[in-house]
């Protein structure tokens, strides 16, 4: 963990956002979204649209073999021919769906809107191809009066399984189309009930669309209601996890701050002291970092920090480093269990770094180049009296004494003192 970048700016990608907020806005007179979007919203919550379609179905089932009450009742001639679609077909290839859709709920296939779409679609088709059999065999003059069976049909297609509009669409169509056609092909249909009979039909397609058009209108608008919340609330995350890792980096170099590395420093400390290893620490200054910047100017002083910051980052690369800006012209690092000797080695190897990017420095009394001074120490975590807090001061007591003994150097204090 040698630094951190921070982000050029807080941006929030808006584009599914503004396509939300759009469909919002100018509705969705199509009952479909754009192709990725209508593919989530169809995918959405497949179980909850399994379970409602088998318990809807299996209810379904009940109401359909219990007209077998009007069977008896309209079209007696044909009962037993009745009893046998129903209960000897309908109902077994039914429950034979039910119970494998049931038994492979978790399946993605079975869970697929699509599937589900077409059962219902078949279904209701069968049924309504079932009634139209039984009323083409029959001569009981009630049986005119049974073309209304085909509106509980459309019902159950549009309002209790919910097609999807367009879906909803072609059922409504072919089951009146079912019905015209056997009113006209029919010899002994009363012509006088074609207009009533028909028109009822039809005002069962437009009323059932109706409402499956505002229901699935009104679905698909909390879709993107709930899309909305979730992406502000995404966002906001984003925004916030940007703002907290801003709250621990040093804007100019990009490097952690002062205290993020201290609370990273206190984790470090905590693991070392359990397993009893070493923690080094590595401070360092610029030397004659004011007289830099009275010469060069503040943006060059700048400029200088950060591409000093670069060479500490680059030159501590070890899993667990951690490099940060202490304050000013002041730049610190832990080493996790480094010993001094390798601590020493890694500031050594910082200080000529820094030293080779010759970045001129007349009024340095040291060398005409920027140069660094560093203090390194080094102490078990488990020593008794040994803490964090200490460490640093050591180290920043080694670095006093590099720049004491002519800046340009590296400092370094083992164990406690």
């Amino acid at each position: 963990m040698n630094g951190a970048t921070v982000p050029a700016a807080i941006a929030v990608d808006q584009q599914r956002m503004n396509l939300v907020q759009d469909l919002l806005n100018l509705g969705f007179r199509s009952m479909k979204f754009p192709a990725a979007l209508e593919q989530e919203f169809l995918s959405k919550d497949p179980e909850q649209r399994l379970r409602h379609f088998l318990v809807s179905g299996l209810i379904a089932l009940l109401v359909y073999d219990g007209f077998l009450i009007a069977d008896y009742l309209l079209i007696p001639d044909v009962f037993s021919i009745a009893v046998k679609l129903r209960l000897m077909i309908f109902t077994p290839l039914s429950l034979l769906v039910l119970v494998w859709m049931w038994l492979n709920r978790r399946h993605p296939l079975v869970q697929h809107p699509l599937l589900l779409d077409a059962a219902v679609l078949l279904s209701g088709l069968l049924a309504a191809a079932t009634l139209a059999y039984a009323l083409s065999l029959t001569h009981s003059p009630l049986s005119d009066f049974y073309h209304a069976g085909f509106a509980v049909v459309l019902m159950y297609g549009n309002l209790v399984q919910r097609l999807r509009f367009w879906s909803a669409v072609g059922f409504s169509l072919a089951i009146l189309a079912i019905q015209v056609v056997g009113v006209i092909v029919l010899p002994n249909f009363n012509p006088r009930l074609v207009w009533p009979i028909c028109s009822l039909t039809a005002a069962t397609v437009a009323f059932s669309l109706c409402a499956n058009y505002v229901m699935e209108r009104d679905k698909r608008r909390r879709y993107l209601l709930s899309e909305r919340e979730r992406e502000l609330v995404k966002n906001l995350s984003d925004v916030n996890l940007q703002l907290q890792q801003l709250s621990r980096v040093d804007v100019l170099t990009t490097l952690f701050n002062r205290r993020h590395f201290q609370e990273y420093l206190q984790g470090i400390w905590q693991r070392a002291r359990h397993e009893g290893s070493e923690v080094a620490i590595i401070m360092m200054d610029v030397d004659h970092f004011k007289r830099y910047n009275d010469q060069h100017g503040h943006p060059a002083g700048d400029e200088c920090l950060k591409q000093v910051a670069g060479v500490m980052q680059n030159s501590l690369r070890q899993p667990g480093d951690m490099v940060a800006r202490y304050g000013g012209e002041e730049f610190i690092a832990v080493l996790p269990g480094a010993s001094l000797g390798l601590a020493q080695h890694a500031a050594e190897r910082l200080r000529q770094a820094v030293e080779k990017m010759a970045m001129p420095h007349e009024t340095s009394e040291t060398l005409p180049v920027v140069t660094v001074s560093l203090g390194v120490a080094c102490c078990n975590a488990a020593e008794p009296g040994a803490s964090a807090d200490g460490l640093i001061a050591q180290a920043d007591r080694a670095l006093y004494e590099a720049k004491r003994q002519g800046r340009n150097r590296v400092g370094q204090i083992q164990g406690l003192t």
